[in-house]
């Protein structure tokens, strides 16, 4: 089957490994150990193969058989959970043909490709059960959160697992696709294959679906625990908050609440494929497999199963209470910007109440002001001999230069009151062509050339 260049890589830079368990040597003659051939006894240990080079596992699935192991665990890493699956295309297709997998395999290390943004970073390929005569596969991929030690922040990760057992000769074959080198579901399913644990830990190769969900499933209680405290000062100080005093929230606490809002909601969807997954696992080995170690495997699956129901409620619960919380914050916001409107409106009312008597003033001084002044220019005068204000013939000049000034202000304005447009067009400052070049090379010198790409690197 064709697989796009991005998922595997050209040479090999991170650790690959492929673990046999070799079947016990037969004391009695026996095929399988015991004069009534029951495999896997306690007093027989099994050997182990362990190799990390690519040439060597290549000459090992090449020139081994079907009956040369027992379990055969191949552990394929990325460099970071961003990246391609660190093995070459052809090495992962001869595994493939060499133990008769099927080809709805490959959807499984489809999961795991070079990417630079967050598509499909909540998907999870569902439990997937294939039966082939006496054999019965399954595939799937869970996602978990994970800390990384040198930020101290939580990042969601993706680990995938194909398993494969022949119900009539017990023979295994797993595959690990996992999102860093030497991650702890490896080390676990190493351990348990290479016998570091004692010999009465290699009880039934079902174990590798147990270390899987072991090393990871666990912390989510701690993932979303550190969320829960971040959400909690937002919320005492949301809830501890009155409109008439000064505000000790604002609208950046709204974002921290909305992003707080959508990790709780991808937990909960996270969560629920886990749940489904283990359920249907928990089916299918109780219905296909017998075998030691499976009411083992039967009764841990239920018992992650009801984690993952508590660990959903309760981050069911927080978004919840995100949501609320975001709810009454803007509430909040929105009141005090009303107080805040309606502080501004009293202010512009008593301004407006001052501007009125203002007016008021002038309409009742403006008479006495302008009869003075009219009585005050030249063009009248005492009489002394009279006793009587006497005008000169020139007072036209005054009447009308008076009625043309005043129609010409009125035209004035009533053509810029038409044609404001042009007016604020005409009086703006005017920019060439060139300086508009200009500036935008000065824009870019300070900003740095956008055409310019940068490499980004995701841990």
């Amino acid at each position: 089957m064709s697989q796009p260049t991005k998922y595997f890589v050209d040479q090999v830079t991170a650790p690959i490994k492929l673990i046999d368990v070799l079947p016990p040597e037969p004391p009695n003659g026996t095929p399988n150990g015991t004069p009534n051939g029951t495999p896997n006894e306690p007093h027989q240990v099994p050997s182990r193969r362990e190799l990390s080079a690519v040439e060597e596992i290549e000459e090992c699935i090449n020139h081994t058989g079907s009956s040369d192991y027992s379990h055969r665990h191949l552990s394929i890493c990325q460099k970071t959970s961003w990246s391609a699956l660190q093995v070459t295309k052809g090495l992962l297709e001869l595994f493939v043909s060499k133990h008769d997998i099927s080809d709805s395999f490959w959807d499984l290390p489809s999961c795991f490709y070079y990417r630079n943004d967050d598509a499909e970073i909540n998907f999870c390929l569902p439990v997937t059960v294939n039966r082939v005569g006496s054999s019965i596969e399954v595939f799937y991929t869970i996602r978990y959160p994970e800390l990384k030690p040198s930020s101290g922040n939580w990042a969601i990760r993706q680990s995938g697992l194909y398993f494969r057992i022949n119900s009539s000769t017990s023979q295994a074959v797993s595959v690990l696709f996992s999102p860093t080198p030497n991650s702890a579901a490896h080390q676990k399913i190493e351990s348990f294959l290479l016998g570091i644990d004692g010999p009465a830990a290699f009880q039934s190769p079902l174990y590798v679906h147990q270390a899987l969900f072991a090393a990871y499933f666990p912390a989510w209680r701690q993932y979303i625990a550190f969320l829960e405290r971040k959400l909690l000062p937002e919320t005492s100080t949301t809830f501890s908050t009155f409109i008439e005093e000064p505000l000790r929230v604002g609208y950046d606490n709204l974002s921290s609440l909305a992003s707080l809002d959508n990790q709780f909601l991808q937990i909960s969807t996270l969560l629920s494929h886990g749940e489904d997954a283990m359920r249907e696992l928990s089916s299918t080995f109780k219905q296909e497999v017998r075998m030691t170690g499976t009411p083992k495997l039967l009764a841990m699956l239920d018992n992650y199963r009801r984690q993952a129901v508590a660990y959903s409620r309760t981050a069911t619960f927080l978004q919840r209470r995100a949501q609320t919380t975001a709810q009454l914050l803007a509430d909040t916001l929105s009141f005090r910007d009303q107080i805040l409107a309606k502080q501004q409106n009293g202010s512009m009312l008593q301004l407006n109440k001052s501007a009125v008597f203002l007016t008021t003033l002038t309409l009742l001084y403006l008479p006495a002001s302008f009869v003075a002044t009219f009585f005050g220019m030249n063009f009248f005068d005492l009489d002394p001999e009279s006793q009587r204000i006497v005008s000169t013939p020139m007072v036209w000049i005054y009447v009308i230069s008076s009625v043309v000034l005043t129609l010409l202000t009125f035209s004035v304005y009533y053509w810029v009151l038409h044609h404001d447009d042009a007016v604020v067009k005409r009086m703006s400052p005017k920019v060439h062509v060139g300086d508009w070049r200009t500036l935008a090379r000065r824009a870019l010198s300070m900003k740095g050339d956008p055409t310019k790409k940068f490499e980004k690197t995701y841990a």
